[in-house]
């Protein structure tokens, strides 16, 4: 049995959010996951500690055999998360 999760963050995915954004998301994470999705529609802003969230959680996601996407994300998002090479790791979907 599968059990997918999802996750709908608002406004900023950075030093000032990342913490509390890693607390929510083990929460999730407690439960058998076999899927995560991570609903960037409402984000408008990340950064560096927020990418390190994504991998923290992206690695978390694999011990599981299991997997990460990240959906609604805008242009600007998209190609940072691509820029740093994370789209090997985060499924990147509309």
């Amino acid at each position: 049995m599968s059990l997918t999760q999802k996750y709908e963050p608002v406004g900023r995915f950075d030093a000032s959010t990342s913490s509390q954004h890693q607390v929510e998301l083990m929460r999730l994470l407690e439960a058998p996951v076999t899927a995560l999705d991570i609903d960037f529609s409402k984000i408008e802003f990340l950064s560096s500690a927020g990418l390190r969230v994504l991998l923290f959680v992206a690695h978390e996601m694999e011990k599981r055999s299991g997997s990460l996407q990240v959906t609604g994300a805008k242009t600007e998002i998209k190609e940072i998360i691509v820029a740093v090479g994370f789209d090997d790791i985060v499924h990147l979907k509309d």
